[in-house]
């Protein structure tokens, strides 16, 4: 997995809320045609783009979820004659890129953190891009343990084992053993596909009161979330986490 952040000019106070679907219809100009109809075909997209908006710079995220994409991605975002990004219906219609970065983490990065052993069960988040879940038909957009790493437990499947299957006895024990200890969130409106989707954004607190084995794979599993982003429509914007520095356990609480 390999995340691409690409630091743009910003020339208007606040940047549109559709900047990630004008940044995902820009992506998908540049693939190939094939692909993105298999992308439409299946719902598989491994990938996802958010917006991390800075009071001066812009941050255009992208996240590469398997090796074809990484490819794809490292002849399209590192490619030098790649200057500056264009959408012609936002308000802010150009953004020269200032600086290019990419950090990767591989599998065996996740399994090194998981088997170290030194996770704290304190888990300090920031939703940068509002997040929703797509639950019996209908999108919830209230923080909720079991929603949360039940899409996060489904796309890292489908990312390392090409399986969306869960192990639903291990989701009962995340639910049984992790709460939401502190948050503070707000609810923001986006416009996608001609509708608006409600989601929640800010900082939130898990904390896990399990097993060290139960937190080491919560670390892991969130290490992974920062590139794939959690819930519904992260190939759109939505749903992207950035893992904060875990508490001790001797701190006090969040």
């Amino acid at each position: 997995m390999k995340q691409y952040v690409l630091t743009c000019a910003k020339t208007i106070q606040r940047t549109d809320r559709k900047l990630a679907v004008f940044l995902n219809g820009w992506l998908m100009k540049h693939l190939d045609s094939d692909l993105v109809d298999k992308f439409h075909q299946t719902g598989d997209n491994p990938f996802s783009v958010y917006i991390d908006e800075q009071p001066t710079t812009v941050k255009l995220v992208f996240n590469a979820l398997d090796a074809e994409m990484e490819t794809i991605f490292d002849e399209l975002l590192l490619n030098p004659n790649l200057k500056k990004f264009e959408f012609v219906s936002a308000s802010q219609k150009e953004f020269v890129i200032l600086d290019h970065n990419a950090r990767v983490l591989t599998e065996k990065d996740l399994s090194k953190q998981f088997y170290l052993g030194k996770s704290t069960g304190w888990y300090d988040l920031k939703i940068v891009s509002p997040m929703t879940f797509k639950s019996q038909g209908h999108y919830q957009f209230i923080p909720d343990v079991r929603l949360f790493f039940q899409s996060l437990m489904r796309k890292y499947n489908q990312a390392i084992e090409n399986n969306e299957q869960i192990d639903v006895e291990l989701l009962d024990e995340i639910c049984k053993r992790t709460q939401i200890t502190n948050y503070r969130l707000r609810t923001q409106r986006c416009f996608i596909h001609g509708g608006f989707v409600t989601g929640f954004l800010g900082y939130l607190t898990f904390r896990c009161y399990g097993s060290q084995t139960l937190k080491d794979y919560l670390g892991a599993l969130l290490s992974f979330g920062e590139f794939s982003g959690v819930g519904a429509k992260a190939s759109l914007g939505l749903g992207a986490i950035q893992l904060k520095n875990q508490k001790e356990e001797n701190n006090g609480k969040a």
